[in-house]
Formats: structure tokens, C-alpha cells, sequence
């Protein structure tokens, strides 16, 4: 595979549902993907019995915002708060 673009997004966080940047609390992580508080709540990822609850990767602090808990996951993760994205070609 051969790395066609790279891009630093910096600190920039969106909903992977919504698109959207805002300041809700909580969020959660299912994958690779980050849903900020609102889209969590409105498809029931906090409910205790919600079905495929064994699917959500991790459950954000409710007492921080979707953005700081996405930049602290990213720290963790990857050693820095800063997103990228990569496009690769299998050429």
C-alpha cells in the first residue's frame, strides 16, 4: 500500500453521525468511530439495554464535552491530540 495524501486536522473534532462540532457532553466510540453526546443519546448507546451494547468500544465521561473526551481518546491512542486523516492506494 502506498500513502497517496496525508492531512493534520489538528484539534478538530467532529461527530462521525452528525458532522457535527459541538459542545455536548459524554459521546461515545464504536470502532473507529467517535458520536459526540447528542447522537448517543438519540440512538440510545447509554441505555443498559440497549441491543448491541456489546458493540460500543467505550462509553465517554459525561462531565467533560464530546470534543475533550475525542482529544483525550486520540492522546491515549496515539501519543497526541491531533487528528490525520491517511488515503492509501493498494497500486
Amino acid at each position: 500500500m502506498k500513502l497517496i495524501h496525508y492531512e493534520n486536522i489538528g484539534d478538530l473534532v467532529l461527530c462521525d453521525f452528525c458532522n457535527q462540532e459541538n459542545d455536548s457532553m459524554g459521546g461515545t466510540i464504536i470502532g473507529s468511530y467517535a458520536i459526540c453526546g447528542v447522537c448517543s443519546e438519540k440512538n440510545g448507546y447509554y441505555n443498559d439495554d440497549y441491543k448491541y451494547k456489546d458493540e460500543i468500544s467505550r462509553i465517554l465521561p459525561k462531565d467533560k464535552t464530546f470534543k475533550q473526551n475525542v482529544l483525550d481518546y486520540r492522546d491515549e491512542i496515539t501519543g497526541s491530540t491531533n487528528g490525520t486523516i491517511n488515503i492509501w492506494s493498494v497500486d
